[in-house]
């Protein structure tokens, strides 16, 4: 059930101490999910900004339509920002509250782990890249 006093407790909760798996939403429409945070610097993966918003267009929309009923976040279209971008995106402008609500559930969890597991992958395709040196070079860091 609902409790609005809990839901505001959490959603100040997490303006001001983001973490991995914080999704936020508005009446079933995302806005985005808090896959990293390193410091000050909070990495999501956003569905508000893209060619067909009206005031993000320079931002990436990491939202993919499935088909008419489902959706999915494209990995590759992470985006870094600090917590003022936040605070923008979830508050409203002239009035004291909370336009979009947060929750961080299972669920978020599997996905920031499928975020992690992408970049990670990422990474590994850029090292095979790099050849036999790169290998011999993290071998050598490893002992070290």
């Amino acid at each position: 059930m609902y409790n609005h006093s809990q839901q505001l407790q959490a959603n100040r909760r997490a303006l001001a101490n983001p973490r991995p798996g914080d999704y936020w939403q508005e009446m079933f429409c995302p806005y985005f999910i808090v896959v990293q945070v390193k410091g000050p610097a909070v990495t999501v993966l956003s569905c508000l900004g893209g060619p067909n918003s009206f005031t993000r267009k320079h931002e990436p929309c990491a939202k993919i339509d499935v088909d008419g009923s489902h959706w999915a976040f494209d990995y590759g279209k992470e985006m870094t920002v600090d917590r003022g971008w936040i605070e923008r995106a979830v508050k409203y402008e002239s009035i004291d509250g909370f336009v979009a609500d947060v929750s961080n559930t299972e669920k978020t969890q599997r996905i920031v782990e499928e975020y992690v597991a992408y970049r990670a992958k990422l990474l590994l395709e850029q090292l095979k890249d790099l050849g036999p040196a790169a290998t011999k070079y993290l071998l050598e860091i490893e002992h070290e």
